[in-house]
């Protein structure tokens, strides 16, 4: 169990626990004035919780394949103070591009398996999680769905991820082929000097300059930072 200040998230379930890389991306991600919000593969529903709470008048849809995790979202959603706009759809992604009859979504938000090696950990449900093959979301699907799914007609629909800093030679030049302009991006490192692991990045349908910049996580005293403790205030206790 993991106590926000406005939520609970139960992630007994789920193959993909609740951890730092969700939380960045909840809390970073340009969800202010969104209108419909998707979650591609929200596991426990970590991320769409957290968008309801900053996008106080937004409907959220969460999809996600996995029937357990679907069992724990849609229990945390239930709970939350945001249930009324929060909807938790178990579904492979794709078809649910292809399918979905509703509106289009201005904010798609994911946390993506991203593991590309072919050695599998034993566990199916954890390995569709993780990697991107084993049955995982791979990146052009994922990039598919998202264009599929986004409101072409709104001018500040975006595409917001989180990603390992390996990857990015291989999925900037897919977004990009998918008609996505890259247009924020901040290295997350532990501390300061240390090179980036993770990546947040945030794309547009239009095109613009480019905001970057880096996010560390320790400060000199061994603590959070001052400018993660700011990033994350309004969900840790």
């Amino acid at each position: 169990m993991f106590q926000f200040k406005q939520f609970l998230i139960d992630d007994t379930h789920c193959a993909m626990k609740v951890g730092t890389d969700g939380v960045l991306l909840g809390a970073w991600a340009s969800v202010a004035g969104s209108r419909r919000i998707l979650d591609i593969g929200c596991g426990s529903g970590l991320i769409a919780l957290m968008a309801a709470q900053r996008a106080e008048t937004a409907q959220v849809v969460a999809v996600e394949i996995d029937p357990e995790a679907v069992a724990d979202a849609r229990l945390n959603a239930a709970r939350s103070p945001f249930s009324d706009r929060v909807e938790v759809v178990e579904a492979d992604v794709m078809r649910f591009a292809k399918d979905y009859s509703g509106q289009r979504f201005d904010c798609i938000l994911s946390n993506p398996p991203y593991h590309q090696e072919s050695l599998l950990p034993p566990s199916a449900t954890r390995a569709t999680a993780r990697h991107t093959a084993g049955g995982g979301l791979g990146f052009e699907a994922l990039l598919e769905a998202a264009r599929l799914l986004a409101d072409a007609d709104c001018p500040d629909t975006r595409l917001a991820l989180i990603l390992p800093a390996p990857a990015l030679p291989c999925f900037l030049p897919l977004a990009a082929l998918y008609g996505w302009h890259l247009r924020r991006r901040t290295h997350v490192v532990t501390r300061k000097g240390k090179p980036a692991k993770r990546v947040l990045l945030e794309w547009s349908l239009r095109e613009g300059a480019l905001e970057e910049n880096t996010l560390e996580l320790v400060g000199t005293d061994g603590r959070r930072s001052a400018d993660y403790t700011a990033l994350c205030e309004d969900f840790y206790l």
